[in-house]
Formats: C-alpha cells, sequence, structure tokens
C-alpha cells in the first residue's frame, strides 16, 4: 500500500478541525464555505490515495481527485460572497456550476479523444459558471458584474482554443490554473481590507494555479527529476496559514473598532472623542486655527425611558444621532458619550461664531420630533460649546467649559418650552 498521502490528509484533516472551530467560536459566515473547500480537498486526498492503491480503478479516481480540486476552487469563489449560509441553494450553485468541467476532465482521463464532446463541454461550462457569476454577489459589487463577465468569457476562450488545437489535456490543466488564479483575486477584492495576511494568502493561491502547470512542464523536460509531493502541497498549507491570520486580524480589528464605538448608535465613544479631540487640538495648535467641542444633552430622556420603556428609548437615541450627523460636515466628530449625552468635535473652525452656529443647528435638528409606533414624541436638546484654545489649554478645560455651558442653558431651554413663537436664543460658550 502507498500511503504517500496520509500526512496530507492527517494536516487537511487538522485544518478542518481548526477552521470548524473558530467558526463554532467566531461565527465568521465564510468559514462555512471555507470549510466546504477544505473538505473538498480532503476528498481529493482520499480520491488520490483510492488511484495510488487500485490500479483497476485509478482513471476514475484520478478523475474524481481532479474534480475536487475544481469544487474546491468554486468552494473559495462562493466564499467571497455575501450568500454564505450551508443551504441547498448555494451548495447546489457551487457544485453544478462545476458538472461541465467535471465531465470534460473525466473524458481526458479516460482518454478520449471526442473533439466534439470537449467543445460541448466547453461552451456548456462557459454558460455554467456565467450562472455562477451572475448569482454571487458580494459587498459593493467587487469585483464588478463585468469584470467577472470578462473573466469567464476569456477562461473558455482560452479552453475552447485548446480543444480546437487538440489539447484537452492542456485544457485541464488550464481549468485548474484559472480558477486558482480567480480565486486569489476574489480574495483580495473582497477582503475588508488589503493587510499583509490577505496580500500573503493572494499569493499562495496564485502559487497553487501554478503549481499544476509547473508539475506537468518538469514532468515533460525533466521527467526523471522527483520532486516531493510535499513541495507542490506548500502552497496549499501556506493559504491555509492565511486564511487563519486573516482571520485573526479581522478579529482584532473588530474587537478594536468595538472598544472605540458605541454599540447602540455606531459613533465614536468616549475613548475615541478622547483621541480625536486631542488630535484636533494638536492640529490646531499647529496650524494656528480654532477647533471647538460641542456638547448635548437630550432633555426629558428618562421620561421616555421610564414611560416608553428602553426599546423606544434605544429608537430614540439612534434618531438623534442620525439628526444630528445632518448638521456636521464629514471631517467633523460626532459621538455618544454615554446615556443622552453627545459630543462633537468641530475641526477647522474659523470663528466663533461658526461653531455657534453650528451648535444652534444641532438644538434644531431635533425640534419636528420623531414619530414613533404611531406616537409623535416632542424631543428637545440642550448645547453647549467651548472654542480651542480660548475657553480652554487643554481637553479637560475644554470640557468642563462646554459641560457647564450646555447645563446652564437646561433651566432656561425648559423655560422657553413654555414659549415656542420665542426667537431663537444665542448659545455661548459660558468661558
Amino acid at each position: 500500500m502507498n500511503f504517500s498521502v496520509l500526512p496530507d490528509f492527517v494536516a487537511i484533516g487538522g485544518l478542518i478541525a481548526v477552521f470548524w472551530t473558530l467558526l463554532r467560536r467566531t461565527g465568521e459566515s465564510r468559514l462555512n464555505f471555507w470549510l466546504v473547500g477544505w473538505g473538498m480537498l480532503l476528498m481529493h486526498i482520499v480520491a488520490e490515495f483510492v488511484a495510488r492503491n487500485t490500479p483497476g480503478s485509478a482513471d476514475g479516481a484520478w478523475s474524481a481527485a481532479v474534480a475536487m480540486l475544481v469544487l474546491t476552487a468554486n468552494a473559495f469563489l462562493w466564499a467571497s460572497n455575501d450568500q454564505l449560509e450551508i443551504g441547498w441553494r448555494n451548495l447546489s450553485i457551487v457544485v453544478l456550476s462545476a458538472v461541465p468541467d467535471v465531465i470534460f476532465l473525466t473524458l481526458d482521463t479516460y482518454g478520449s479523444n471526442a473533439t466534439w464532446a470537449y467543445a460541448i463541454l466547453t461552451v456548456a461550462g462557459l454558460g455554467s459558471m456565467l450562472w455562477f457569476m451572475r448569482v454571487w454577489h458580494g459587498a459593493n459589487d467587487r469585483p464588478t458584474a463585468r469584470w467577472r463577465t470578462a473573466l469567464v468569457l476569456l477562461a473558455y476562450a482560452v479552453q475552447g482554443a485548446l480543444v480546437a488545437a487538440h489539447h484537452p489535456g492542456e485544457g485541464v490543466t488550464w481549468m485548474l490554473v484559472w480558477h486558482y488564479l480567480a480565486v486569489a483575486e476574489f480574495y483580495r477584492v473582497t477582503a475588508p481590507r488589503p493587510s499583509a495576511s490577505v496580500r500573503f494568502t493572494m499569493i499562495n493561491f496564485i502559487a497553487w494555479a501554478f503549481v499544476f502547470p509547473v508539475a506537468n512542464l518538469m514532468y515533460v523536460l525533466w521527467p526523471h527529476v522527483h520532486v516531493d509531493g510535499e513541495v507542490w502541497n506548500l502552497p496549499k498549507f501556506l493559504v491555509a496559514t492565511g486564511m487563519t491570520f486573516t482571520l485573526l486580524e479581522e478579529q482584532l480589528s473588530k474587537a478594536e473598532y468595538a472598544s472605540l464605538h458605541d454599540a447602540l448608535t455606531g459613533l465614536p465613544n468616549r475613548r475615541m472623542l478622547t483621541r480625536r479631540l486631542h488630535a484636533a487640538m494638536t492640529q490646531a495648535k499647529a496650524a494656528g486655527t480654532l477647533m471647538a467641542l460641542v456638547v448635548i444633552d437630550l432633555d426629558g430622556f428618562k421620561e421616555i425611558n421610564d414611560t416608553l420603556g428602553h426599546a423606544v428609548g434605544d429608537e430614540v437615541l439612534q434618531w438623534a444621532a442620525r439628526q444630528f450627523r445632518t448638521c456636521l460636515q464629514p471631517r467633523d466628530v460626532l459621538a455618544r458619550l454615554g446615556g443622552d449625552e453627545f459630543a462633537v468635535v468641530l475641526t477647522d473652525v474659523p470663528a466663533r461664531q461658526a461653531a455657534e452656529h453650528v451648535a444652534q443647528n444641532l438644538r434644531l435638528a431635533l425640534a419636528d420630533g420623531m414619530l414613533i409606533r404611531t406616537r409623535q414624541l416632542a424631543l428637545r436638546a440642550s448645547v453647549g460649546f467651548a472654542v480651542y484654545p480660548a475657553d480652554g489649554q487643554d481637553a479637560d478645560r475644554l470640557y468642563a467649559v462646554a459641560d457647564r455651558a450646555m447645563y446652564e442653558r437646561k433651566p432656561y431651554r425648559q423655560e422657553q418650552a413654555l414659549a415656542p413663537q420665542s426667537a431663537p436664543d444665542r448659545l455661548v460658550s459660558g468661558a
């Protein structure tokens, strides 16, 4: 018995166990089809073991082994889109789209010379992969539908040319090459950010793609040169390593984001605001310009929570955050400090009057009230601001001045609620 593939079987089995554990711990949906891909690669190793040890079934086992490589690539391609639930529809797309290619390579394995059959299967493969790319949906349509269509047309045009030249074996090699090159590009383009682990994984997918033609070329040019199987399998394991590090980077990034943002509104939290405030003050000091800190408090929010419940209170906070955002420039930082308190860092403020104008707009942003569950809620906000460097030379002093100004407005704002026809009052920084 030839047990040369046993180490690969153990290694891939271990990788599947690792990815399964990661799936259960992280809930990362891509892992569903990464697991499908690695499972098919495990079946490739099993088929290769059968081919090496049962000569009577070698052709069928080899064709099954190569078919699993194509299906592995399809699973990895599907793992780059946003339809990642394990279900019959998604699994059927991954498998059925590869059927013409699988029949193509099976005919080649059995030594068929039926050029017409290869041509029909090439056209069928083109159609099935165009269908695969049409139902594939990625974030922001990346890669674009036009790019995906062009990729498939080019891939099967080359395969058709090889069939016309009576080289179906090279057509199978090309089939594997373009599938794994496509996986590399999809992996890169759909990654949340172009990190080192993403580039590392992409490079090893490319190396995996070129294993097939390089191995064939060496067999033709240097038939007596023996290359250990682990050399050809190295890109697979490096891909698995890259995938693992990609997940680790993304989990760390999510953890950092969660530590710096409010879970309810998605706004920066107090910690992030402090960072951005210090950065804005440093920039203003270097440029000799002004910046401002605005503090906002929702009036009567406790009563909303007490009478209508915390679920309604959460909706109110989310709505208020959206309303405040419409009053600001993209460069301004809106943060939720906790409870019903918000803050804004205004950069590149030309004069105190500009900060006062923004503060007035923020106060009036809630003036129309909010319709929620058939009820109209009247909401108001108390707003105070402080300007750097006139009102404070450090972050603590600046916040204290803005916060005091906001609280000084509260009693007056409550009196103003009884006189809605009054003209808008001017906000002062309360230096």
